[in-house]
């Protein structure tokens, strides 16, 4: 008896240790990373399971593993694969959602206990208890597929949403104490702290990295000559992971006969286009045939201005976008697939575009077992062998924090032609009543 208590005293204090060991490690680095990494291999040695992992959803509702402890190869790894949304059936998402429920599944028993902390009707914290059913069979024979006979799932949130799960996997039957699960579950709270800070460090960096890139083009529209814009055209195609650009801006839009200046659209629509343009990297090739010489001279561009006024156009795929029908041939012969549109507009004048353009990209997906992404998984799979998706000539959205930078830089550019403008205009002035005087 004496032995018994000295034991699970000793296992008290190990979980104890453990478990400052893990809190310790998330508080003394700022690393995602290496967080999940000293996460999973402290909990497979807190629980002595054969694998432990942290599986990530993505905004699909598929996840992937992220960070995964093994001990010895006793079951396979499944790190950096994918796995579909089909996979975790609706009612077990509400159960991780709504009643924030931690699971336990033992495959020869055939049961599955369930462990909420909030009531799944009102959402009011309840007790935590285990309370056991059976399993559905279509669980156990995922399970058994995987190699696993017992299994502790816990759920990670992050802004009251489901960022994902932490699954521990053992080869042989295994029960699960509740003081297990909620040592489990001080880790796991703790990780959505290490979550939370993550994504505000994350956020602030980019948006140190927006800000200086907003600098730099800043900087260099301020500081080199009146019309010298190729450098700023180039920093700009360089902040968005372009591959092409254009700048295009009304050139002697000013006449001094009758003191007016010309709008951008008179200026395009000129037999000889009164602009000035600028170009970097991959460009559309219009061909002999086309109407216009310039892609800027085709209506769509003033018709989205005038419907949208100053808005920033992302657009996300040309062959997808039917106003852009007229221009798609240009782009045919290239690997554009993506246009990011920023109309400069001072006060109610439209001065030029500046577009970014980004190359069609093939992507490669890592599934845990071959499934079809069109037909819902009806059957859990047998295998989970590595499957590679393969997709060729994808485009690539445009981030919301791409679109803000956009509009940023578009304001610097704007301010900056305006400028020009005003400078020309008075060299202009001045060169006329030079010559009325001494002419």
């Amino acid at each position: 008896m004496t032995l018994s208590i000295e034991q699970d005293l000793q296992l008290r204090l190990d979980q104890e240790n453990l478990l400052r060991r893990i809190i310790n490690s998330i508080h003394q680095t700022l690393d995602l990373n290496d967080i999940l990494r000293a996460t999973v291999e402290e909990i497979r040695s807190l629980l002595r399971t054969d694998r432990v992992m942290l599986y990530k959803f993505h905004d699909d509702s598929s996840g992937q593993v992220i960070a995964e402890s093994i001990d010895n190869n006793r079951l396979p790894s499944l790190l950096g694969l994918n796995f579909p949304a089909d996979d975790i059936p609706l009612h077990a998402r509400k159960m991780f959602m709504k009643a924030r429920s931690r699971s336990v599944v033992n495959v020869d028993t055939r049961q599955i206990g369930q462990s909420p902390l909030r009531n799944l009707v009102t959402g009011e914290a309840t007790s935590g208890d285990i309370t056991y059913r059976p399993v559905d069979p279509c669980h156990v024979e995922y399970l058994t597929a995987m190699g696993v006979k017992s299994s502790l799932i816990m759920p990670i949130f992050h802004q009251e949403e489901l960022w994902g799960l932490l699954a521990s996997h053992h080869s042989e039957p295994r029960s699960v104490p509740e003081s297990e699960i909620e040592a489990v579950q001080i880790v796991v709270d703790q990780l959505s702290v290490a979550i939370a800070q993550s994504h505000i460090l994350t956020k602030a960096q980019a948006r140190a990295q927006r800000e200086a890139v907003l600098d730099r083009i800043t900087t260099l529209l301020h500081s080199m000559p009146s019309l010298e814009l190729q450098s700023a055209l180039k920093e700009t195609v360089e902040a968005f992971s372009g591959t092409g650009g254009r700048l295009c801006i009304r050139h002697q839009a000013f006449s001094l006969q009758n003191d007016t200046v010309k709008s951008l659209a008179d200026c395009l629509n000129e037999e000889n286009p009164s602009i000035e343009l600028y170009t970097c990297g991959w460009q559309p090739v219009m061909p002999e045939v086309a109407k216009y010489q310039y892609m800027e001279q085709y209506s769509v561009w003033q018709e989205r201005h005038k419907s949208r006024n100053s808005d920033v156009w992302a657009i996300t795929d040309i062959y997808q976008t039917s106003e852009l029908r007229n221009l798609q041939i240009a782009f045919q012969p290239t690997k554009i697939r993506s246009i990011i549109m920023i109309p400069l507009q001072y006060r109610q004048q439209l001065l030029g575009y500046l577009s970014v353009f980004r190359n069609e990209i093939d992507t490669e997906t890592l599934w845990a077992g071959q499934f079809d992404p069109d037909q819902r998984q009806l059957y859990p799979r047998l295998s989970f062998e590595v499957w590679r998706e393969s997709k060729k000539a994808q485009a690539c959205e445009w981030t919301v924090e791409e679109i803000e930078l956009a509009q940023a830089i578009g304001k610097q550019f704007t301010l900056f032609i305006q400028q020009h403008e005003i400078y020309q205009q008075v060299q202009a002035f001045n060169a006329n009543l030079f010559q009325n005087l001494f002419g």
